[in-house]
């Protein structure tokens, strides 16, 4: 899933399974019972099914920049007039946040209950106490995003996302380029063809992985931005002349 939300931050609150969120700062990823507080931006998801049941549910709450100008008037409170590029943290929910989660499902379940004055006051009920949280300053870097000017250079949202398991397609809609512009561009700064500069870097990346840990192939691979193990193996065969599992032990017994 892929989506493009300018001057909205996001707040993501996973109840069952996970979420790996993927924007021009990287990758972001939380489980059950966590939660994420960023801008929106240009972003990819990919939903994590718990593996017994096979299932994902995940709350998730816009917070549009016009409305808290609108909830707060000309009285813009202090923690919206920061101005960071700090990367998102996820982090542990509380009590609080668990009760407020709680409590928004009678409304998804009934919608004629919620109006705009219940949804404003349910709104700065949210901010208030993911301020209380103790990953506040990560909150407020996120709702001051929306009162300031934030980018990330073409070359940094691509070092940021290098081995993420994302197409080629996909990471240029994160910096909210068609594919042919960021050909164009990428070729640019770097001197080289997309396909084959991150094809390269990444390989390399598996290879330092397949030394220092013991993890299998096919993770290796996905950790790698390989999205699949079948073109990866390949493709690290053609590039070291040796198979991903033989370059692993014989460089072991030297």
């Amino acid at each position: 899933m892929q989506g493009r939300v300018e001057d909205v931050a996001c707040f993501f609150y996973v109840k069952e399974g996970g979420l790996e969120s993927i924007d021009a700062r990287g990758i972001h990823k939380i489980g059950a019972k966590e939660a994420l507080a960023k801008n929106c931006g240009s972003y990819v998801q990919k939903l994590i099914c718990t593996t017994d049941k096979n299932e994902c549910e995940i709350v998730l709450v816009y917070l549009h920049r016009d409305v808290l100008i609108d909830i707060y008037k000309d009285d813009i409170p202090s923690f919206l007039r920061k101005d960071s590029n700090k990367h998102p943290e996820k982090f542990i929910s509380n009590e609080l946040v668990d009760q407020f989660i709680n409590s928004l499902f009678i409304y998804f379940n009934n919608p004629s209950l919620i109006d705009d004055e219940l949804s404003i006051i349910k709104l700065k009920e949210l901010i208030l106490i993911l301020l209380k949280s103790e990953k506040y300053l990560d909150v407020q870097n996120m709702l001051s995003e929306l009162f300031s000017t934030i980018s990330v250079e073409f070359k940094q949202a691509v070092e940021n996302n290098l081995f993420n398991n994302i197409s080629m397609e996909q990471l240029a809609f994160i910096c909210n380029m068609s594919l042919s512009t960021f050909k164009r561009k990428f070729i640019q700064v770097y001197s080289e063809t997309p396909a084959r500069y991150i094809k390269i870097r990444r390989l390399e990346h598996s290879a330092t992985l397949l030394l220092s840990n013991n993890s299998a192939i096919a993770a290796i691979a996905y950790d790698s931005g390989f999205l699949d193990v079948t073109t990866f193996s390949a493709s690290f065969q053609d590039h070291f002349q040796i198979s991903p599992s033989k370059y692993r032990l014989d460089q072991i017994r030297k």
